[in-house]
């Protein structure tokens, strides 16, 4: 039996009716109550209950700010402590004391976003219920702020979800090492949070592993000679090409400085005058990859690849980019079919996937609302942190690198991270936390987009 707040009630209203309600209930309520279990929720994968035997085999990860590479697997013998049953407790910022109704009508508001996501999240719970789990949750206010008095009451948990604000999350990776208390971080990616800690665990990739991802996908299908690093004379576009330099090296096993590079000339974007330089080979398949990440260089992105399309003529390319091509408003459809642009993303909602349709269904049937992708997001978090929690007991972050099912929006793959300090890096017990790895390139294909 899973006990949980029952924060959300299936209403009759619209979506604005049932995220305002949310809130209501997050300021009134204040003990738990015991979960309605629908059997008819979504397929989900169910996971093996039968109890293995101690074991812990995770992949060492040598990490720095300029180089990520794999080392030799490790092998150490971890306990497996299973329990009747699990405290869980849920950090989510609603701010309930500065409760705004008409923020639930914007759909990117954070009001609007962990309502989504709390709600998947209670539906991963009721799934997991008629699975077999016994947990107790708890769903706090992280709220601003100190949060210290939040986690003294929470000592004898076994499980702690977020926070999402950074220096909140930093507090929490400390209380939980200290109480032994496997720490969740589903929206953070920072590497300044945990040091020694093998009890954070990192939902979201780090910006280097978007990079290693589009390096080792490119690298798999093309030779060096066909890829090209675009970047600017930038302080910031020099260390990016720089550390995807480092990255084919270590992939390669050769030296630094495999992979064309390519400064554009900013003036070429928006005159007469050719950008590429004709640089396209025309026997072979032309690849481009570009770093840029934050939404400032949208514009500079979006004239790159304006001017990419008219100049390659007959030539075949492909463009590899990060996640603001496809989050951008000015870099159209058009481009990703006529430049054979791939995405990386960590997650990815396919509309046409029959778990999703189905998924998406039962929430509607359920709350009268359409599920946003934080809906689905929230879902994969508990179903795989709550699953694996089943099938592995207390200590289950040391085997969560096993774990190899697709979810609706994810896989994910849980690597040792272990700062590159000469001093640790040899010593292979030494964890300073868990980091999922797990990336999915997306293209466009017969008219949407997919994975690759």
């Amino acid at each position: 039996m899973t006990s949980v707040q029952n924060l959300l009630r299936q209403l009759s209203g619209n979506k604005v009716i049932l995220l305002s309600i949310l809130c209501l209930f997050l300021v009134s309520s204040c003990k738990t109550k015991k979960t309605v279990v629908d059997n008819k929720g979504p397929r989900t994968q169910t996971p093996n209950t039968n109890r293995p035997g101690p074991k812990s085999k995770v992949d060492t990860i040598r990490w720095s700010e300029s180089v990520l590479e794999n080392s030799d697997v490790v092998t150490t013998e971890t306990p497996i402590e299973y329990k009747s049953s699990y405290k869980i407790a849920i950090l989510i910022p609603f701010e309930s004391n500065r409760y705004e109704p008409r923020q639930f009508q914007i759909q990117e508001s954070n009001e609007n976003r962990f309502a989504n996501y709390y709600s998947g999240v209670k539906l991963a719970l009721e799934k997991l219920n008629t699975e077999g789990a016994n947990f107790s949750v708890q769903v706090i206010d992280s709220g601003v702020g100190n949060i210290s008095p939040k986690l003294n009451k929470l000592k004898e948990y076994d499980l702690i979800i977020g926070p999402y604000n950074r220096q909140q999350l930093k507090e929490t990776a400390e209380f939980c090492l200290k109480n032994e208390i496997v720490n969740i971080s589903p929206w953070q990616a920072s590497s300044k949070i945990a040091e020694d800690n093998p009890f954070h665990v990192q939902l979201r990739p780090n910006q280097t592993a978007y990079y290693d991802a589009m390096v080792e996908h490119a690298l798999r299908k093309y030779d060096v000679e066909q890829i090209w690093l675009v970047g600017r004379d930038t302080k910031t576009d020099k260390g990016r090409i720089n550390y995807f330099q480092e990255s084919a090296a270590a992939i390669l096993n050769k030296p630094k400085g495999v992979l064309n590079e390519y400064e554009i000339d900013l003036d070429s974007l928006t005159n007469e005058a050719l950008t590429y330089n004709n640089i396209f080979v025309e026997d072979k398949k032309n690849v481009f990859l570009f770093p840029q990440w934050s939404s400032e260089d949208e514009p500079f992105l979006y004239d790159c690849l304006r001017k990419l399309a008219i100049e390659k003529g007959s030539n075949d390319l492909i463009v590899y980019g990060m996640p603001v091509m496809i989050d951008s408003d000015k870099i159209s459809y058009d481009y990703f079919q006529n430049l054979d642009i791939h995405v990386t993303r960590a997650k990815w909602v396919d509309r046409h996937d029959p778990d999703v349709k189905a998924f998406r269904k039962y929430y509607f049937d359920r709350y009268n609302a359409l599920a946003q992708d934080d809906a689905l997001d929230g879902y994969d978090m508990m179903m795989f942190v709550g699953s694996n929690l089943m099938k592995d007991g207390k200590t289950f972050q040391y085997t969560l690198d096993q774990d190899r099912e697709r979810y609706l929006q994810t896989s994910f793959d849980i690597q040792k991270v272990v700062l590159s300090d000469e001093e640790r890096l040899d010593n292979f017990n030494k964890i300073d936390y868990f980091e999922n790895r797990n990336l999915d390139i997306i293209r466009f294909r017969k008219d949407r987009l997919v994975r690759d």
